[in-house]
């Protein structure tokens, strides 16, 4: 397996390392030797395309890969697993209307509480063997037994009462309770193959073992097995949509974001994401041709540090709201990001959601945190310059992803901050597989995490209610108020009436402290050959690399 998810929940973590994009900020524009231009949409009939030919997409991992929709979890995983796998059922575009993929929209029945789906003919694996009503049947199940997905599935799963086939092509799925339209999410979960998995190879406990080549229904299929420190995947001569116009698709890992940068600047890879100034100038100097265009991230989401609430210490409120006052998150912010490319987190709701609760939050007070640990009976009693009550001593350790450039700088910060009012904090680099691993079983005091995150009832249930504990829920955190707003929420359908709730729970969040709000990515960067084409606008998400070309010249 390869030597290379930041687990979010239903999407993480390239640290998740997923990649996202859009238009560079005036700020920028005066740091770089050229303005970027627009990427704009070309159609390949129209310019001097290269036929085939390769894109190298360069990644800083370490650790084994899983492409298994099921049991992937990095952000980097997910992103090949699409390649794979493909769509599902459906398709559900950017403001979340359905349309057809896998299959043509559903009929609804009886009230919603029977929908038929139609398969589309044609569709084949990459074997050769045929998608039919079979392999849909065993995809469901085989999720909805594996509750380790997602808790939110979860929750949609056990409104299925029965998934039967009517012939070959066509599906019944009847609900326990009526629904109105038929949960998007379920709809595009990624169809795969039962005559390959079904003889028990993945088990519904979890335990997962992929000896055998990936074979899904995606624009690629892999090209070599098993695979080691490169991932070569090469175009599917059957796929439904019709082949993608590059012949391979090739990721390639490295240890660190420098080592990255400086594949790309002596042309080992062609596209690769960065965060930084500085890192932006340094590569426009080192290699002019390369184009810089800034990305909406694919998914929101929050920074933070997350604390194992079963942890002595780190389950004390106190103690949490004191670390935060201790920590100058602001200049955490201005190191780790180009200027403009993210904002303030103070909880887990962005700031420009439309039910905001307020200018709640906390400041950089380092005098206020030793007074607040002062009150808890926290002194340096034994004069190391540590805190400590009772003869314990106020200290954790904090895993962070090895090799990122960002989770370096953000840990150092921490370190010397929480240091500086007598909190001793131990950095434990490890790579972001394990680090993943590590928060889902609990074995961890502190982590720095990146959370995929939406403002709605799916998400908080996911991340933050006491039923969602050792899934989504991996600081193991329980607050009841917490819990019964977001049952609440689940149970109004006008968005204005939700308002209040959303208010409030952000409100408990803040105060509580459940883990340590840094910031939110709003923009991200990417630089790439300029002779790739299609990628996407400047304030859109960057494209699939289905619908990437190459011209024989640069634009």
């Amino acid at each position: 397996m390869l030597k290379t998810r930041h687990i979010t929940v239903r999407h993480l973590l390239a640290c998740s390392l997923t990649l996202s994009l859009f238009s560079l900020p005036g700020a920028v524009f005066g740091q770089l030797a050229e303005r970027p231009e627009p990427q704009d949409r070309l159609n390949p009939r129209e310019h001097p395309v290269r036929e085939g030919g390769t894109v190298t997409i360069g990644k800083v991992a370490v650790g084994e890969l899983t492409f298994h929709p099921l049991f992937n979890s990095l952000g980097v995983e997910r992103e090949i697993a699409s390649l794979i796998y493909g769509e599902g059922l459906l398709r559900v575009d950017e403001s979340g209307t359905p349309s057809e993929g896998l299959a043509y929209l559903p009929f609804k029945l009886s009230n919603g509480s029977d929908w038929v789906f139609r398969l589309k003919q044609g569709i084949e694996f990459h074997d050769g063997e045929p998608m039919t009503a079979a392999d849909v049947i065993f995809t469901y199940t085989r999720y909805k037994a594996a509750r380790v997905y997602d808790p939110v599935f979860h929750r949609y799963f056990q409104n299925i009462e029965q998934i039967t086939a009517l012939d070959r092509q066509t599906v019944r799925i009847i609900m326990k309770s009526p629904i109105e339209s038929f949960p998007d999410r379920l709809a595009t979960l990624p169809i795969l193959p039962r005559h390959q998995m079904g003889s028990g190879l993945f088990a519904d406990t979890g335990a997962h073992l992929e000896t055998t080549r990936p074979i899904g229904l995606g624009p690629y299929r892999v090209a070599s097995w098993p695979v080691r420190d490169t991932v070569t995947l090469e175009a599917n001569e059957t796929w439904h949509q019709g082949r993608a116009n590059l012949d391979r698709v090739v990721y390639r890992f490295y240890p660190t974001s420098e080592s990255l940068q400086a594949a790309f600047i002596m042309r080992e890879v062609d596209l690769i994401e960065v965060e930084r100034d500085g890192t932006l100038k340094d590569l426009k100097r080192a290699r002019s041709d390369a184009k810089i265009q800034a990305i909406v991230p694919g998914n929101r989401a929050f920074s933070a540090i997350f604390y194992n609430h079963r942890h002595p210490l780190l389950s004390d409120s106190a103690i949490r709201r004191a670390l935060t006052y201790a920590t100058d998150r602001q200049r955490i912010l201005d190191e780790v990001l180009v200027r403009g490319a993210g904002v303030l987190a103070q909880g887990p709701i962005h700031p420009d959601f439309e039910f905001k609760g307020g200018d709640m939050g906390f400041e950089y007070r380092p005098r206020e945190a030793r007074e607040m640990l002062l009150l808890q009976g926290w002194e340096d009693g034994d004069g190391d310059g540590f805190l400590d009550r009772e003869g314990r001593p106020l200290r954790f350790e904090l895993l962070f992803p090895r090799g990122q450039t960002s989770a370096e700088k953000t840990v150092r910060v921490l370190k010397l901050n929480l240091n500086h009012i007598g909190i001793q904090v131990i950095p434990v680099p490890v790579t972001q597989k394990e680090l993943v691993q590590r928060l889902g079983i609990g074995s961890y005091d502190a982590a720095l995490f990146v959370q995929d995150f939406e403002p709605t009832a799916d998400d908080l249930y996911a991340v933050f209610h006491s039923e969602s504990i050792g899934l989504g829920n991996m600081l193991g955190y329980r607050n009841r108020q917490v819990d019964r707003n977001i049952n609440f929420l689940f149970g109004l359908s006008d968005k204005y009436q939700a308002g209040p709730v959303y208010q409030q729970l952000e409100m408990l969040l803040v105060r509580d402290q459940p883990c340590m709000f840094l910031y939110f990515v709003d923009t991200r960067y990417i630089a790439y050959d300029p002779t790739l084409n299609n990628l996407g606008r400047p304030g859109e998400s960057l494209q699939s690399p289905a619908a990437w070309f190459r011209t024989e010249r640069a634009r």
